[in-house]
């Protein structure tokens, strides 16, 4: 489908990326708003975009010690090999504690999880664990 036709089709959307690209184009997780726009994933609902920046930024945060990063992450970011551990890993750990019975790591239904009881109420450790035991290929 053309990007016109999406457009026209969707109504106008922003062109921010979305955040957990990486885990979507590995296929650990799934999103109903994410759109497939040429090479990239693009984001239809800014609010939501902004929740994921939140809760990405968050998970980094306390995931440097289990990625193995000392230095300062606006001065070296991490590499891609540890995002993709980052975003599928603590996707997964999110998973395990805010949507145990999904059969798919669904991005926006966590969303909505988090929206219920907040960002603050998560038990981190588990999520920490998954980040740090999660491999490719799992």
């Amino acid at each position: 489908m053309s990007t016109a036709l999406t457009r026209s089709a969707r109504g106008d959307i922003n062109h921010l990326p979305c955040v957990f690209s990486t885990a979507l184009q590995q296929r650990c997780a799934v999103c109903s708003l994410a759109l497939h726009d040429a090479d990239q994933l693009l984001c239809t609902q800014p609010l939501a975009r902004a929740a994921c920046a939140s809760l990405h930024g968050q998970m980094r945060d306390k995931s440097r010690f289990a990625l193995g990063l000392r230095s300062n992450p606006l001065t070296h970011p991490a590499s891609s090999a540890d995002d993709l551990r980052l975003q599928c890993g603590g996707l997964q750990g999110l998973r395990s504690e805010l949507d145990p019975d999904a059969l798919a790591i669904d991005v926006q239904r966590l969303l909505e999880r988090l929206h219920e009881g907040g960002l603050e109420a998560l038990a981190w450790e588990p999520i920490l664990r998954a980040i740090g035991q999660w491999q490719p290929g799992r």
